[in-house]
């Protein structure tokens, strides 16, 4: 029988792809208003100067994207992106300085909540040991074991 020990992977591999996994978004209330989505969607409107096509490029629809956008606008209270009609030369779409603020600060929250996540991962689960081809884990005399089904 082969062991695999979660611990002594990378965070960056995992072993056999598990490690931990978390979501992080800002709420009004209950209501959540930036997170991973738009986030990405902002990232995209920097590097293509266009809301339309940074949508297109995440499979989005467009009204999807300019919905998002307004939404969290109106809860965090500032101004994401400004935004320059078509015409001759064509419109475009560039992110407000606090637009690039917030996808700079969520960015490096996701990333430190990564890193503590995996440290939570190797201290919790380091010298857990998986039995390749067992199933559940039974607890008995204060000991973990795994057990075939």
């Amino acid at each position: 029988m082969r062991t695999i020990d979660l611990g002594a992977s990378s965070p960056e591999t995992g072993v056999a792809g598990v490690r931990p996994a978390h979501r992080i978004w800002l709420r009004d209330g209950d209501t959540p208003v930036f997170g991973a989505g738009i986030c990405e969607l902002l990232e995209k409107v920097q590097a293509t100067g266009s809301l339309r096509r940074a949508a297109s490029e995440m499979g989005m629809a467009y009204s999807k994207a300019w919905q998002i956008v307004r939404r969290a606008e109106e809860h965090l209270g500032v101004t994401l992106m400004t935004r320059h009609a078509g015409g001759r030369g064509g419109g475009c779409s560039i992110v407000s300085d606090e637009g690039k603020w917030l996808v700079g600060a969520f960015g490096a929250m996701d990333e430190e909540a990564d890193a503590i996540l995996d440290e939570l991962f190797a201290r919790h689960f380091g010298a857990w040991q998986i039995a390749v081809g067992v199933r559940r884990p039974k607890v008995a005399g204060g000991s973990l074991r795994m057990e075939k089904e």
